[in-house]
């Protein structure tokens, strides 16, 4: 047999290599994923049974049978698998696949959808974010109006944790350095930000910044504790912010197994099967859910905010049509944490969210045993009518419902001071 020279082994080796590579997908953008990507579940076998895996986000490779299952979809349908995870609590295997360049995303999402081995099927789908010794307590023009240093006397949010679904936060921030208990990164092509991101920030100081820090402002629920799940990504030359149905699933399967009592979404986007199930799971578990109403949108068509389940909130100035579901709450020109141990003042509903998150763990330490229906009772029931006959939520009011002490609302009362 005659040997080729060692030059053109070499180059026959390299042209191999290259056509290995060149049958990988190419690495996509966030916003090309959208276009490229599907996910699609299948059931979990025995030999993945959440007796066997600790966390309902897990890593996968625990079963056999699961992963020849997905190959051979994967083969069957000419795609390629970009990532895999296991929702132990929805007992599903998750696959986010690259349907390539010559398929359309439709077809392929209707073919998956007719493969009696895959339990769902769906697109990535794009969603948006929506007085004390503190020195700027007086600029907190609305926490000041409600006399929140009154209402404090009854209740701080103490015993009580919030998670939030957001960016990441400036965890060495004085006003949340002590709140924080949790934190995890789900955007795999952000991991290196997390403490410079602003959204989550603002959302996390608006619920829990620290009382009588000598610092800054007051939160709603100072002595809550955080758990801050990173689902979304912030642009470093825009400031953009921007998360994927994806990252919002893996986020919410990590939520189930942390099992915060509040958790606060300030974001909002397309209608997702998956996401609508987990949130479902969280309400059954006890959680209670709160999220911000796309304005843009209108109240109807801003999921998650429109699920049963839910809580949702808008700005109190907003031209929401009154439909007798969505609340409203003060989220205009807000001052609340930013990265670097700063302060700015922050609009939206995203801030109008993590408010009502905040008066629900002010409720939630009265009475521990509150439910999700009971809280959105109490503040249904309780909101007050502003100038423009709207109806918003009323902290004291609502933490008068719940079970406790007597609150006070109304300014404090003066200290008598002696003479010189």
């Amino acid at each position: 047999m005659q040997r080729l020279p060692l030059k053109a082994s070499f180059l026959m080796f390299l042209a191999v290599l290259l056509s290995g590579c060149a049958s990988q997908p190419e690495a996509l953008s966030p916003e090309e994923a959208f276009t490229r990507n599907v996910l699609f579940t299948i059931p979990l076998d025995s030999a993945g049974s959440p007796s066997q895996v600790s966390s309902s986000f897990a890593a996968t490779g625990q079963s056999t049978g699961s992963q020849n299952l997905i190959q051979a979809v994967l083969k069957f349908h000419g795609l390629t698998k970009v990532s895999q995870f296991s929702l132990q609590t929805l007992n599903v295997e998750a696959v986010v696949a690259d349907i390539g360049p010559e398929k359309e995303l439709q077809d392929v999402v209707n073919a998956l959808s007719r493969d009696q081995r895959v339990e769902s099927v769906q697109t990535v789908k794009p969603f948006k974010l929506m007085a004390y010794n503190d020195p700027y307590f007086e600029l907190q023009a609305t926490v000041n109006g409600d006399h929140i240093d009154a209402i404090h006397r009854s209740s701080t949010g103490k015993n009580v944790t919030v998670g939030i679904i957001d960016t990441g936060v400036d965890r060495q921030h004085p006003e949340l350095v002590d709140r924080i208990v949790y934190t995890r990164n789900l955007v795999t092509h952000d991991q290196e930000a997390f403490d410079m991101d602003e959204h989550g920030t603002a959302v996390a100081g608006i619920i829990a910044s620290a009382a009588n820090n000598d610092v800054g402002i007051v939160g709603v629920a100072p002595d809550v504790q955080l758990m801050v799940f990173k689902a979304c990504h912030q642009e470093a030359s825009t400031r953009r912010t921007s998360c994927d149905s994806v990252s919002i699933i893996k986020a919410l399967g990590d939520v189930l197994v942390q099992q915060p009592d509040i958790l606060n979404l300030s974001l909002s986007g397309p209608a997702d099967g998956v996401i609508a199930r987990l949130l479902h799971r969280a309400y059954e578990q006890g959680m209670i859910l709160v999220a911000a109403v796309d304005e843009s949108v209108g109240e109807q068509g801003s999921f998650p905010a429109n699920l049963p389940e839910v809580i949702p909130v808008g700005t109190a100035i907003s031209e929401l049509e009154d439909v007798g579901w969505a609340l409203r709450a003060p989220g205009t020109d807000m001052l609340t944490t930013a990265p670097g141990s700063t302060y700015g003042f922050k609009s939206g509903s995203s801030i109008a969210s993590a408010y009502v998150s905040g008066i629900v763990a002010l409720m939630k330490e009265r009475e521990p045993g509150l439910s999700a229906d009971q809280a959105r009772d109490y503040l249904k029931t309780t909101s007050r009518s502003d100038d423009s006959n709207r109806a918003v939520v009323d902290m004291c009011a609502a933490l008068r419902e719940t079970a406790g002490t007597q609150v006070q609302c109304g300014p404090m009362p003066a200290i008598a001071q002696s003479a010189p």
